[in-house]
């Protein structure tokens, strides 16, 4: 991803409390507090769906629900790539050095995003099985967020205006601090964007992490704006119509997020 001017984009440091794991040509980033059951997850499940999960709706890659030994719920999700190089390559990926393989890169941006104060998952591990020549594919391991569903799916079957207003006010407050945060989210659509009213008042939180960037400078208006029309897009690509996400939704989230151009 490309700076614009006066912007650089960083390259943080693994986070004290991931330790890695190898075993063969697999390679895993797990949090220390949970590697144990996520490590053995990890180690246990081969690429693809993992044993006994749930398959959750949206997104390009493929998201189960698991349930590990104990009560922790994670959400396990197979990286898949999105646009014209999908039908191509599906879910390979090239390393390209010096920069991190994309699952591990993920894990590192969403930890830094939640030191920050954006409300998003807590990340727990990620895996790469590598192939020749510097191929690879990878896997996230997230903590799993109760009751959440996407914003689409919340806009889609809310028919009261207050709600509605509720929904784009909070959604519209977690992306404010995503940017204000440096964080750049290139994807960021409807289905990334969750809602939970799991603790009695409604929460919004930012997930997949794939491809965001920390980017450091004091002109980051052009990446804001780009961020934004990204989420407009979605809005528009899954309704055409504007009938379930309406203008005035989509104002409402610019007003709640500080985005307003």
């Amino acid at each position: 991803m490309a700076a614009a001017a006066g912007e650089s984009v960083v390259s943080p440091a693994i986070p004290p409390d991931f330790e890695w794991i190898r075993r063969g040509r697999r390679v895993a980033l797990v949090r220390r507090t949970v590697a144990g059951p996520v490590g053995d997850l990890l180690a246990r499940t081969p690429h693809g769906p993992p044993p006994g999960g749930e398959r959750l709706a949206g997104g390009r890659g493929a998201a189960y629900r698991v349930r590990l030994p104990g009560s922790d719920t994670v959400v396990f999700r197979v990286c898949r790539r999105g646009g014209l190089l999908a039908a191509l390559l599906r879910d390979n990926y090239l390393r390209l050095w010096p920069r991190l393989p994309r699952p591990f890169a993920e894990i590192v941006v969403t930890e830094t995003a939640r030191a920050r104060g954006v409300p998003g998952p807590e990340p727990l591990g990620a895996r790469i099985d590598r192939g020749w020549a510097g191929w690879y594919r990878g896997v996230v391991v997230t903590r799993h967020l109760p009751a959440a569903e996407s914003l689409w799916e919340r806009l889609h079957r809310e028919a009261d205006a207050g709600g509605r207003r509720e929904i784009a006010h909070a959604a519209g407050r977690a992306i404010g601090m995503l940017w204000r945060a440096g964080i750049y989210h290139p994807d960021l659509n409807l289905w990334n964007c969750v809602v939970s009213d799991e603790g009695g008042g409604l929460e919004a939180f930012i997930v997949d992490f794939d491809r965001a960037s920390i980017v450091e400078g004091g002109a980051r208006e052009a990446l804001r704006e780009r961020m934004f029309r990204r989420l407009e897009r979605s809005a528009r690509k899954l309704d055409p119509s504007g009938k379930i996400v309406t203008g005035r939704d989509l104002q409402a989230l610019r007003d709640a997020s500080g985005m307003a151009p």
